[in-house]
């Protein structure tokens, strides 16, 4: 049974009528800024906002990449690195499928390459890893053995929550990813940042504000970045445990041409009312150039196991407030991101859906997940005499939505005088 429930109110007509007609979607400009409510749970609050913005890049008619750019602070060229390392990861996967190992070696550490040379723009490190799995894979069937060594290795130290799915991948990989784990785990970094209060990721997971010490890490080189809205981002590598001991990375922030006052303005909507999109949030819409905005506030949860997530979407022009929600989400590395993805995901979707007119009466929408089916087990995929045969093979998985309109609640909601929707995830 699901721990979270999704219950979204929604001023959409019918829900399935909806996604049958599937209206073309204006692109807006849209963003989406985390905060916390306490100094304790910002690092929590950089998971949400990294979580928010890799959703809200999945949705069709957001128009996120300049205020991408502007409020990370990286330059197009980063951006095209990026995607020439997104296209070496597809050509480099579809070589290992092939069985052409050599070249699907030389494109997975060029697609690594490139990765690295784009770190200040990738939040999300899922597309870099999976290069790291496949190039991994392709050097064990290389007899690579040194090679594959030290790409799970890397993949032990800064991904640990990435491991070879046993459906994909055949016992050997499974077997080499399993000899290259690190067993030490006595790293340790110190990070400071002119300005101080910079947030510090360690291996693409925010860790705290500047200036902070990080222990318990894996040995071994970690990826340190430290960031501040608006600014450029300062990327430094550190090797951290053994004789080496405990790393120290000093960084300097300088804010990109135009976005001053951006990180004051995101630092100063934790106490804003969030009511109308003025004060710091309408800053943040006018420096960011947004026609949207999303606005998720970080307070403490129920328990010491959970933190409480308060989603407002504005409109930038008007200033109104046009949908507010709120959800448990557990603190646990990847649980809390799967429930940030889903309800901004939807969200964004249902605000910038045509039907999404009638603020003054809202259709209430439950989208509670249904029980899934005892799977039925199959061969892995490695074991498919197709996989190996096949050129250019390409297997696209899909998620189904159940989705049941309740009219006519009462439940309170639903109720807001300024006309917005109201739901609870």
């Amino acid at each position: 049974m699901p721990k979270h429930t999704l219950l979204l109110a929604l001023s959409i007509t019918f829900a399935s009528a909806w996604a049958a007609q599937a209206q073309p979607v204006a692109m807006q400009r849209v963003y989406v800024v985390s905060t916390a409510v306490d100094p304790e749970l910002e690092a929590i609050a950089g998971r949400v906002g990294a979580a928010a913005r890799a959703a809200l890049r999945r949705v069709d008619g957001a128009d996120w990449q300049r205020a991408d750019q502007r409020f990370l602070g990286y330059d197009d060229n980063t951006l095209e690195k990026l995607r020439i390392a997104r296209v070496k990861l597809e050509e480099g996967r579809t070589a290992y499928l092939d069985l052409r190992l050599d070249e699907a070696t030389t494109l997975l550490v060029e697609a690594v390459e490139n990765f690295d040379q784009a770190m200040s723009a990738l939040e999300d490190p899922a597309d870099l890893g999976t290069a790291l799995l496949f190039l991994g894979a392709a050097q064990t069937y290389n007899n690579d053995r040194r090679g594959a060594a030290r790409t799970f290795t890397r993949l032990h130290v800064q991904m640990p929550h990435l491991v070879p799915d046993p459906n994909l991948f055949p016992p050997d990989v499974i077997d080499r990813y399993n000899q290259a784990a690190v067993r030490a785990r006595d790293g340790q970094v110190t990070v400071e940042s002119d300005p101080p209060g910079s947030m510090a990721y360690v291996d693409f997971i925010p860790r705290g504000l500047t200036p902070v010490t990080i222990g318990d890490l894996p040995r071994g080189e970690h990826t340190i970045r430290v960031v501040s809205p608006g600014s450029t981002p300062y990327i430094e590598n550190a090797e951290t445990g053994g004789r080496r001991g405990a790393a120290s990375v000093n960084a300097f922030l300088l804010p990109v041409d135009g976005n001053e006052g951006l990180d004051e303005a995101v630092n100063g909507i934790a106490g804003h009312e969030m009511r109308t999109a003025d004060g710091p949030i309408g800053e943040v819409g006018r420096i960011l150039d947004l026609d949207k905005i999303g606005v998720i506030r970080v307070s403490y949860g129920d328990s010491q196991e959970t933190v409480k997530l308060e989603l407002v979407v504005f409109d930038v022009h008007n200033r109104r407030r046009v949908l507010r929600g709120e959800v448990q989400a557990p603190r646990a590395l990847g649980e809390l991101e799967e429930v940030v993805a889903r309800a901004v995901q939807q969200s964004i979707e249902n605000v910038l859906s045509p039907q999404a007119v009638d603020e003054q009466h809202p259709t209430f929408v439950d989208l509670t997940p249904t029980v899934p089916e005892t799977p039925v087990e199959r061969d892995p995929l490695y074991k498919k005499w197709w996989l190996w045969a096949a050129i250019g093979a390409v297997v696209v998985v899909g998620a189904v939505v159940t989705i049941a309109v309740v009219a006519g609640r009462s439940d309170p909601i639903g109720q807001d005088s300024n006309g917005q929707v109201v739901f609870r995830f």
